[in-house]
């Protein structure tokens, strides 16, 4: 599936046509897909690469100790100790201004700052504030109905689309950041992880207006209604003089986004 990027100065689409591709399976994900988890992936890289860093120094200790003992130098060689990066308290805020500078460091070395970096969820969140809800928006030429969240903050309000971890995340695109997540995940726990649902941050849209509407009106005016009102709220969506029909979930329990 292949997204058309809007951006400020851009129309958004119209809808045409009668028929949904996927209606049903994009209105279960919706409402029940997971996004994507942060904190967690942070804790277990940060507590993984501690460790891993602890491990080797123990052995630079053992190799010393044996050098020394083997050369006569007493104490035998002592390697310096190596930072071992932030604690889990850091994570509380999970954004730049909350970390320190050796943080920052700790994980640009364990090519892990991508997760709290531009375009990361966080990032995206503290920019245009949180997400409200989630929408689902179908146009001619998108192959299936698509997912955005409702962000509204300072700037206004904003779709942004949602689209799987695998897909969006440079951390999986940058071969060095995987080969750490593949460190500290099963294969089966990243393929998961590569399903979750990840903001396109490069695509947002900035609307005007998000309202409710009856459903009468939907099913009156909008050819794709009937697919789509399946467990969702319609809403009215205005932006630069034209305005799109909608479809809204709330945001499951178990998602930030």
């Amino acid at each position: 599936m292949t997204l058309t990027a809007y951006n400020d100065r851009q129309d958004l689409p119209i809808t045409i046509g009668s028929y949904v591709p996927y209606a049903s399976e994009m209105i279960a994900l919706a409402r029940h897909g997971q996004a994507f988890r942060t904190r967690e992936l942070l804790q277990r890289i940060v507590t993984g690469e501690q460790q891993r860093i602890r491990q080797e120094q123990m052995a630079w200790r053992l190799c010393g100790a044996v050098v020394g003992a083997c050369l006569g130098l007493g104490d035998g060689f002592q390697a310096n100790d190596v930072f071992l990066g932030m604690g889990m308290s850091a994570l509380a805020g999970l954004s730049h201004e909350c970390l320190s500078d050796d943080d920052r460091r700790f994980l640009e070395n364990c090519q892990s700052l991508w997760a709290i970096g531009p375009h990361s969820p966080v990032e995206l969140m503290a920019r245009l504030g949180p997400a409200r809800s989630r929408v689902i928006l179908y146009a001619e030429g998108w192959g299936s109905p698509l997912i955005f969240d409702h962000h509204q903050g300072a700037r206004g309000d904003y779709l942004v689309p949602l689209e799987t971890t695998q897909a969006v995340a440079c951390g999986f695109q940058e071969p060095a950041s995987l080969a750490v997540l593949q460190r500290h995940y099963s294969p089966g726990e990243l393929s998961e992880l590569q399903r979750q649902l990840y903001p396109n941050a490069a695509a947002a849209i900035a609307i005007q207006q998000i309202a409710p509407v009856i459903r009468s009106v939907a099913l009156q005016q909008d050819p794709h209604a009937a697919a789509l009102l399946n467990g969702t709220e319609p809403v009215l969506i205005s932006a630069q003089h034209q305005t799109l029909f909608g479809y809204r979930v709330p945001i499951p329990v178990h998602s930030d986004f």
